[in-house]
């Protein structure tokens, strides 16, 4: 697993999604650690982001880290690897804000109908 980048994380870290959807976008292999099952995952987190347990957490196969990355900032990271991170994998890592950004558009255009008809 030399090539393979190690994703330390935990099931309620709302950040996990975006970074776990940009890895596979971009063809990454990767291994995901919950660290809330892995007490020895846990304390690696721990010395790595002086004994916070701060996740995501990413470690690469050239032994550099990552902690709690913007996408902006893991896209840049797997560039620099060599890896190719297209507008799909953007747009998979920045899934959920343009959910609720279209959500409140919606919301938006449907109130000002609704107003423009009378209703309220």
């Amino acid at each position: 697993m030399q090539d393979t980048i190690i994703l330390y994380g935990h099931p309620t870290c709302p950040n996990l999604g975006p970074v776990k959807g940009l890895l596979a976008q971009s063809k990454v292999k990767f291994e995901y650690i919950d660290i809330h099952q892995d007490e020895a995952a846990a304390a690696r987190v721990r010395a790595i982001n002086h004994g916070n347990e701060s996740v995501p957490t990413l470690v690469f196969p050239d032994g550099s880290t990552l902690t709690e990355p913007t996408v902006g900032e893991l896209q840049s990271k797997l560039k620099s690897l060599g890896y190719k991170t297209g507008l799909a994998a953007w747009l998979m890592g920045y899934s959920r804000p343009i959910f609720f950004i279209a959500l409140g558009l919606l919301i938006a255009v449907l109130i000002t109908v609704l107003r423009s008809l009378g209703v309220f």
